[in-house]
């Protein structure tokens, strides 16, 4: 099931995973996927959140406010937590909904807001995203023809800088967790395949 997450939604849980670690987590949450999707600059999730004026910024400095004090991880081994499997099971779901091939930020954002109780539906409830409602805006966006996450030429837009940036911050957590960059990926690629096998 792995193999349907497209670009952008891999991307969105790697810069998860590497949030968790810049705010102290010891498990990816929910808060921590939300932050990974704010961080995409296209598409039809970007459109959701710019219409609800809600921003990477914004909601960074929230969640850093309702942490302080934690000390910053410096593991590289950081499980996604019970909330997050299920917004990833949630996802799948919704793309199977949907009628979607492929599993993308939006059916991400969708899964987030179905889990009802979690930091990062409580924050988009905030900001007026109700799951029917970012439901009804995602079908309308496609019909309007804005490009989804999956969409191959909105996807590999600028995908250059978006790599130069993945290398600096595997570099900076390395420094952090003092290990080598290389086994850093390598761990990075462990936790994939662990997600992949819970996914099936």
């Amino acid at each position: 099931m792995f193999e349907r997450y497209c670009e952008a939604a891999r991307r969105t849980l790697f810069f998860a995973r590497f949030e968790t670690s810049q705010l102290g987590g010891v498990a990816i949450e929910t808060e921590h996927v939300l932050l990974g999707l704010l961080r995409d600059k296209k598409g039809l999730t970007r459109t959701i959140f710019t219409r609800a004026q809600l921003t990477y910024a914004d909601v960074h400095r929230e969640i850093e406010a309702h942490g302080a004090g934690e000390r910053v991880s410096t593991s590289v081994e950081i499980p996604f937590s019970t909330e997050t499997k299920r917004v990833l099971q949630y996802a799948a779901e919704e793309a199977d909904l949907l009628h979607h091939a492929h599993i993308g930020t939006e059916h991400l954002l969708l899964g987030v807001l179905r889990e009802e109780r979690s930091a990062a539906a409580s924050i988009l409830t905030r900001h007026g995203l109700t799951l029917e409602r970012t439901r009804e805006s995602v079908g309308a966006l496609l019909n309007e023809g804005v490009k989804p996450s999956w969409d191959r030429e909105s996807a590999t837009t600028d995908s250059h800088d978006e790599i130069d940036i993945i290398k600096g911050q595997i570099q900076q957590l390395a420094r952090r967790a003092d290990v080598r960059p290389h086994d850093l990926v390598n761990r990075i690629l462990g936790d994939l395949d662990e997600l992949r096998r819970f996914l099936k």
